[in-house]
């Protein structure tokens, strides 16, 4: 997982790509490929990307409804 580091600018690490997919699971739930498509200029490694969607879902950000295929961006407002 490439974290920010002297070596790793921030641009270039895993933490960079969680913005831009959170702003495309706003606007609508998305399969993982419909994500990776919409998010391409932002997608230095698909492993980077796979790392993000772990990051986000072990952080409550994002998740998978039962029975479905897609990704859903879970508000903190909804409490």
């Amino acid at each position: 997982m490439k974290m920010p580091s002297k070596v790793n600018s921030f641009s270039d690490s895993v933490i960079a790509l969680f913005t831009p997919i959170l702003e495309k699971l706003e606007e609508r739930d998305m399969t993982p490929h419909e994500l990776l498509e919409a998010t391409r200029t932002k997608v230095s490694e698909i492993s980077i990307f796979l790392d993000a969607l772990d990051c986000l879902y072990k952080l409550g950000q994002i998740e998978i409804p039962e029975g479905t295929e897609v990704l859903h961006y879970v508000k903190a407002d909804n409490v």
